[in-house]
């Protein structure tokens, strides 16, 4: 979350201190109020190094009720307590991957300075706000000579700092790759994860190579960035992805059927569903969810699929269709209409079943009248399912 403009932000933060400082005098100690304003100043300002502030705090404290007993001591402990403790909540609010960052405030120009040179020298600032806005300008000015210094602004102690210099770097296009590309390898994750949505943002054929090599980064996190990065990069990256499902690493396979499930498309629906043989239970599990997220548009290959598929296939295809839900129930009913293959009709059957709601279940009362037994057994075990969910009994199992 970030506090804009010097109009309400500072005050209403300032607002929140004094009351908290209010509330804690009134139950700790009668004058008690500066001690804990110093201490969420030191704590907001200092993350974790603010036990300092708390620690001389507390001496004070004893010094002033010197001589000290018991309670002054307990007292004494709660400022070193309180200090660490909203340090590390501080601290760990930047940590976050996809966090919400807390910025109090813009800094005092509003308007961007036009002299680039300028910028980029702000971007060493001591200041965590000059260098957030000065990230923001060069981003906003599609400067090249700010790739480098943004590219090293990724490492910044500030998270909202590292967010903006991604963000900046995204909006430079591709003579900002490299640079990003290099990033993937950097030994801190949120500068691995933030180097693979500027390159998505980007787009660029030419980060999918570093970005393959990302699918198989040690943190999950990363990973997921980079399989949506190669989404968003779309066909030219869907070659290298349907290759990556036979030759790489199960985190390599995992990330690989996560973009092409983002990318859609003919040949990553057949791709996909290639994959409910897979020996692996986990890769097929993601293969349902892979097309789930293409869609109403899979549903004809996936009824087309069980016509020539095993037990894994057809237990896949129904899994992907409950999945893709309500979009499929026109394509399923239409199947157990025109469908002169039982097992189409089967699966359909078991679908709707699934997706469950009063519209499936119109069509499955019609097929409790269809010429094979296995399809009007399955209709009135789904109808079953239905209404015990309806009563509130539990919902149908979705083995998915």
């Amino acid at each position: 979350m970030r506090f804009t403009g010097s109009a309400w932000g500072r005050p209403a933060i300032i607002a929140l201190i004094i009351g908290l400082s209010a509330i804690l005098s009134a139950a700790v100690a009668p004058y008690a109020d500066l001690f804990y304003l110093a201490l969420i100043l030191a704590a907001f300002w200092y993350r974790r190094h603010a036990v300092y502030a708390g620690a001389l705090t507390a001496v004070l404290y004893i010094a002033l009720e010197f001589p000290p007993g018991p309670e002054t001591l307990v007292r004494a402990a709660f400022f070193i307590a309180v200090a660490y403790l909203l340090g590390y909540l501080f601290e760990r609010s930047g940590e976050q991957p996809g966090a919400l960052h807390l910025r109090i405030g813009e800094p005092t120009l509003a308007v961007c300075d036009p002299d680039t040179k300028r910028l980029i020298s702000r971007l060493s600032s001591r200041d965590p706000e000059v260098r957030y806005r000065a990230a923001s300008c060069l981003g906003d000015a599609r400067e090249p000579a700010a790739i480098g210094p943004l590219a090293a602004l990724l490492g910044d102690p500030e998270s909202g700092v590292r967010w903006k210099a991604a963000e900046a770097l995204g909006k430079l296009g591709p003579p900002a790759v490299g640079p990003l590309t290099e990033s993937l390898n950097n030994g801190n994750i949120d500068v691995r994860w933030m180097a693979a949505v500027a390159l998505g943002d980007i787009a660029d054929p030419a980060a999918i190579p570093p970005l393959i090599a990302a699918l198989d980064d040690e943190d999950t996190y990363v990973r997921s960035r980079a399989a949506l990065a190669l989404a968003a990069i779309g066909k030219p990256a869907e070659e290298v992805l349907i290759a990556s499902l036979s030759t790489g690493s199960e985190r390599v396979r995992w990330g690989a059927a996560l973009a092409l499930g983002r990318i859609g498309g003919d040949d990553a629906v057949s791709t996909l569903i290639g994959l409910f043989s897979d020996p692996d239970d986990d890769m097929r599990r993601r293969a349902v969810s892979a097309l789930g997220d293409i869609g109403e548009v899979a549903v004809p290959a996936l009824l087309e699929a069980i016509q020539t598929g095993g037990p894994y296939v057809q237990e896949g295809v129904t899994a992907a269709l409950s999945r893709i839900g309500k979009p499929a129930i026109s394509a399923l009913a239409a199947a157990l209409n025109t469908e002169n293959d039982p097992r189409v009709r089967l699966g359909a059957t078991q679908a709707l079943g699934r997706i469950g709601g009063p519209t499936a279940a119109d069509i499955l009362i019609e097929a409790l009248e269809d010429e094979d037994e296995d399809v009007r057994r399955t209709a009135r075990e789904a109808l079953r399912g239905i209404r015990r969910h309806n009563s509130g009994e539990g919902a149908p199992e979705l083995h998915d």
